[in-house]
Parts: structure tokens; sequence; C-alpha cells
């Protein structure tokens, strides 16, 4: 990663040509965004390996561009992390970190990588490490809690196949709107189906989901969020397995 691809955000002022013109001499490729908005439309055009803010924006817009940005990355099905950091005369909150004045291209590069690695890790082994070892479905376990009920069991699958996907909807839009608290209480309804369904993969990433959105950690309930569509993916035919092998039993 010896050159990079910046997006560097401003508010108009006239540091970004200084800034532009300092890294393109060591062999950056900077776009200049002018705002948060204009910003997350460069996303979709050109791929980066930094976001870096010159200027101040509010924390909620800060939050909803973070937002994007990994839903980005997720969308390109990528496992790098890019980090977006602040000049060091700008506020860093929300942001991975900050960048020292006068900017110095070498160290600029060195920082990105080693917080691409940082980022990255998290994202590799958290919910990867629970999808592998975590089982999709228990059906013994289902059946045992049911009382061996046939009925009752394809009752409660008919109903989490219709609801979850009410869920997924809801959970969704709370994705693209940033709105977390919607998100983590519609976690916590889907995470108590899955209990009752004993499908401990899905269940353990809800449960993430659920933490996350409620603390407000946006790339991990992003993540999370991607992870749980997955799982659900996975357990459905399962589900769908196992009631049709009780249907008439």
């Amino acid at each position: 990663m010896n050159s990079l691809r910046v997006l560097l955000v401003d508010g108009g002022s006239e540091r970004s040509d200084e800034i532009s013109t300092t890294l393109a001499s060591a062999n950056h490729t900077v776009l200049p965004a002018i705002g948060l908005e204009e910003a997350g439309e460069a996303l979709f055009v050109e791929q980066f390996d930094a976001v870096l803010l010159a200027s101040n924006f509010p924390a909620r817009n800060l939050a909803d561009f973070t937002a994007k940005l990994r839903r980005v990355e997720q969308s390109q099905g990528s496992d790098t992390r890019i980090p977006v950091l602040a000049l060091q005369s700008v506020s860093d909150g929300g942001t991975d970190g900050s960048v020292e004045e006068p900017i110095d291209p070498i160290a600029l590069t060195e920082a990105v990588r080693n917080l691409a690695q940082a980022l990255a890790q998290p994202a590799k082994l958290g919910v990867a490490s629970m999808k592998n070892d975590l089982p999709v479905l228990e059906p013994e376990k289902f059946e045992e809690q049911v009382g061996y009920d046939n009925e009752l069991m394809v009752e409660i699958i008919d109903l989490f196949l219709a609801e979850s996907q009410k869920d997924l909807s809801e959970m969704n839009a709370s994705v693209a709107n940033c709105n977390w608290d919607s998100l983590s209480k519609t976690a916590h309804t889907i995470k108590g189906s899955l209990a009752s369904l004993h499908a401990s993969r899905a269940r353990a990433t809800a449960q993430e989901l659920e933490s996350a959105a409620k603390d407000q950690e946006v790339d991990v309930s992003v993540r999370a969020f991607h992870q749980l569509v997955k799982d659900l993916r996975i357990l459905e035919p399962r589900l769908r397995e196992l009631r049709d092998s009780v249907v008439g039993a």
C-alpha cells in the first residue's frame, strides 16, 4: 500500500488544494469532495484506501456517512476496512484516528496500513468464528422444547418464516436510516425467536447486532446485520426441511 487512493472531504476551504498537492507529490491519488453528501456519492464511483476529513462535520452526518461506507464495503464483499481519518486540527470523534499536520505522506501511508489491518481483524474473527463454531439448527432440542408436538412445531416454524421476513425488512430500513434504536429492538425480537428454534448461529449474530446497535457502534452493526441476513438464508431451508419431515408424521 505504497500509493494510496484518498477521498479528501472538506467543507469548501482552500486547505484541500494544499493537501492534494502534498499527497500527489508522493504519488497518492486524491479525490476531493465538498461535504459528506458528495463524499458519499464518490464511494460508488471509485474504491479508496482511506477517507481523510479536512473539516469538522456534525456527528450525526458523520455517522450516516460511515454507515454508508461500511454498506458499500459489504456490497462489494470486501474484507478490507477503509479507515476514516481526520486532520489533527479537526475533531476526530467518530473517526478511526487523526493525522498530524503538516501531513507527512509516508507517515500517512503507514497509519492507513496499520489501521486497515486493525479494522479488518475483528471483521474476520468476530462473527466469522462464531459462524464456524455454532450449529445452524438443533432439531432435537427444538423437538424436546415443544414436547414433541409436531403441530406446534410446524406452527412455530411457519410463524417464524413469515415474521422474519418482516423483521429483515424493518432492520434493512433501520440500517439505511441509521435508526440504531429501532435496529436494536428488532434484533432483540428476532433473537428471541431464534432462541426458541434453537438456531444458535443466527441467534448469536442477532445478539451481537442488538448490542452493537444499542451502543450505536455503526461499523459492527452494519457488519452484523449483513451476517444475520446470510445466517438466515442458511437457516431457512433447514427449517423448511424439518417442517416437511414432521408434517403428517
